[in-house]
């Protein structure tokens, strides 16, 4: 069975002119985990094919199959063998894919998850049930974190472009606390080893108690008895929850 010049196939005889979309037929969260999987692999770069796919998706249906319905919605291309995202399909799977690590997000810095498999578990459920308005409140509660609990960037939403602080975040940087309010550290934001191999070893470490004891002229800091002068673009990238000790 052969894919068109267009992505689609055909099952021999005549070959149509035109091909109308179709309802797909397979469950949401089936397109659902393909569209997330093919995101992931085209941030790591390179072409995605077919053979790929059968390697890594792991839902229990015909790929191949799914894969027809998919281009048929127009959620994806294919040509070659080689599989890529359509306009609208780009979309939907950035959307999932904010989901999913907001949620994370979630669960590790608010509810305080820390099994691995557990917070996977528990966030794949949630991306599929959260609307975009639910997306955007905890995108806001959490002060629109850019990279989720593994590193890996979470797609901006509206509420990210427009600043939006319609409600007060539980999830503060370090530069936001005002002079003598505390916060305890979440997590360090930040892909520079050696600026976190530094913030480690002056004891900014997730579950630290920091306070801010002045912010003029510069940022001063204390973790327990230990004074620290920070660099405010770092103390953006340190992320706390307030407390009131």
């Amino acid at each position: 069975m052969a894919w068109n010049d267009r992505g689609n196939r055909w099952r021999g005889g005549r070959r149509p002119d035109r091909f109308q979309p179709e309802p797909l037929r397979y469950r949401k969260k089936d397109v659902d985990e393909l569209l997330e999987l093919i995101y992931m692999l085209k941030e790591s770069g390179g072409e995605i094919t077919i053979e790929e796919l059968n390697r890594r998706y792991e839902e229990e249906v015909n790929l191949d199959n799914l894969l027809e319905e998919m281009v048929s919605a127009n959620l994806l291309k294919v040509n070659n063998n080689v599989v890529a995202f359509s306009a609208s399909g780009n979309k939907e799977a950035e959307k999932l894919i904010r989901a999913h690590r907001l949620a994370e997000r979630l669960l590790t810095d608010v509810l305080l998850v820390e099994h691995e498999q557990e917070l996977e578990s528990q966030a794949c459920e949630l991306e599929h049930i959260l609307n975009p308005g639910v997306i955007d409140n905890i995108c806001t509660i959490l002060g629109h974190p850019r990279t989720c609990p593994h590193g890996l960037k979470i797609p901006s939403g509206p509420c990210c472009k427009d600043k939006k602080r319609t409600a007060a975040p539980a999830v503060l940087s370090l530069d936001q606390l005002r002079s003598g309010e505390s916060g305890r550290i979440l997590y360090v934001e930040t892909t520079d080893h050696a600026r976190l191999d530094k913030l480690t070893t002056f004891g900014m470490l997730p579950g630290t108690l920091v306070r801010v004891h002045q912010r003029q002229p510069s940022l001063v800091v204390f973790l327990g008895e230990t004074q620290l002068a920070i660099d405010r673009e770092i103390a953006r990238n340190i992320h706390v929850v307030k407390t009131t000790q």
